[in-house]
């Protein structure tokens, strides 16, 4: 009798677990987690064999989970419950390169400026139209230099997420051959033409001796990338900079991206490489929404980071320099609310011109990093291009042989410096 009610037990649990999952899959979850999730895999022996069918097939099964978002929810209100959680610190989020590549691509690309899109207009279960929350924004006016920058004032010591950075010398290296073999392949061209290479930090690098302690130095690394670098790629020294300024929001606490502040100062690192006077922060516009819960700690619904989530500030140019596209785009809906608003989020290629006629031409190579550092320095330029080789299946090397007098910027976050499959797309996009 035993043995029949643990056999029954058992079957009540796999019967409870199949009905989860043939229950359709939360079309929310995407959208709610800033990234693709995982399809069905592809059934084949070699992946079989492998063990690669078994580990895609839980992943599916995770990601496509009836309800996944509601499931989630719930379990951080257990863990609260039961004081199963940390306080005191940053939590470590240890993502791959899959979820911290792409994330969503857009339905479309930022909105041509005399084309606005019309209204999205969602119906509910019963037919009736369903109005978004408006995005809150509040607009100041030029921003006053002399007040600290980006104040978060919604921080909380248990609301801050980072991720971990253990480097990979090897593949930097390989990382450093990439841009070596564009630099390489542009030799002798006749039309002006400058490369630069940004690696960007990320947040743990400045969260003090504690994190240090269990991460690699990212300097380190990053003084090792420049040192293997063709004679003809300008280093940008992005780090110095933005380590001077670490007491200031240039870190969003729950999203692996630098805020459009800690961009601002990559940008000033990039003119004084360039060679050239930036535009300084006073002549812009200062716009802020609140209520942003970045891709570190979107899935938890954590309820301290719910309470206390990041502010996005924005900035637009107030000198009078036009754009043929806006550079921000703005969800109707809070609840849709993420990085994507910088250039709309990541496309394989798209360029767009300013009225600055000068015949200057940006080429960026970027991931993600690069979106909310373009409006910085976009002003500079006749025309900007920008390339995604996560996506690009053309050739980098033909853009720049399209265009006359152009700066090739590569701009990649750290990590980038640690993924193969990133590096070789780089290299790919040729």
């Amino acid at each position: 009798m035993e043995k029949l009610n643990v056999a029954l037990s058992i079957l009540a649990l796999l019967l409870a677990v199949a009905f989860v999952y043939v229950l359709p899959m939360d079309e929310r979850a995407s959208e709610f987690e800033n990234r693709n999730m995982e399809p069905f895999p592809e059934v084949t022996l070699r992946n079989f064999i492998r063990g690669d069918l078994a580990k895609s097939f839980e992943s599916f099964l995770l990601d496509n989970t009836n309800n996944r978002t509601t499931w989630l929810s719930f379990a951080n209100i257990v863990e609260h419950s039961y004081g199963v959680h940390r306080q005191g610190g940053g939590m470590v989020v240890v993502f791959d390169a899959a979820d911290l590549g792409q994330g969503l691509i857009p339905a479309q690309l930022p909105q041509q400026l005399e084309l606005p899109a019309p209204p999205m207009i969602e119906y509910d279960e019963d037919g009736e139209v369903i109005t978004p929350i408006p995005v809150p924004i509040f607009t100041g006016g030029n921003v006053d230099p002399s007040r600290p920058f980006g104040v978060d004032i919604h921080f909380h010591p248990d609301a801050v997420f980072y991720l971990r950075y253990i480097e990979n010398l090897t593949l930097a290296t390989r990382y450093a051959e990439v841009l070596n073999a564009y630099a390489i392949a542009l030799e002798g061209r006749t039309n002006p033409l400058r490369i630069f290479s940004v690696i960007s930090p990320v947040k743990v690098e400045f969260m003090g001796a504690r994190y240090a302690a269990v991460n690699s130095c990212q300097r380190t690394t990053i003084d090792f990338v420049n040192g293997l670098l063709h004679s003809s790629i300008i280093p940008v020294d992005a780090h110095s900079i933005l380590q001077a300024h670490a007491e200031e929001y240039i870190f969003f606490r729950t999203d692996h991206h630098w805020t459009m502040l800690g961009a601002y100062y990559a940008y000033l690192a990039f003119a004084e490489a360039a060679g050239f006077a930036p535009i300084t922060i006073e002549n812009y516009i200062e716009h802020t929404i609140e209520g942003f819960i970045g891709s570190l700690a979107v899935g938890t619904r954590n309820r301290t980071v719910l309470a206390h989530p990041d502010t996005i500030h924005f900035y637009t140019l107030n000198d009078g320099t036009a754009f043929s596209i806006n550079m921000f785009v703005i969800p109707d809906d809070i609840s849709n609310l993420c990085y994507r608003i910088f250039l709309g989020g990541d496309r394989d290629i798209y360029y767009f011109t300013t009225s600055n006629l000068n015949g200057r031409t940006l080429v960026v190579v970027k991931d993600s990093f690069a979106n909310a550092m373009i409006p910085w320095m976009a002003p500079h330029y006749e025309k900007i291009v920008v390339i995604d080789p996560r996506q690009f299946n053309k050739s980098v090397l033909e853009v720049v042989a399209e265009n006359y007098d152009v700066d090739l910027v590569f701009i990649n976050y750290i990590p980038a410096t640690t993924m193969a499959d990133l590096i070789e797309q780089l290299y790919s996009a040729r």
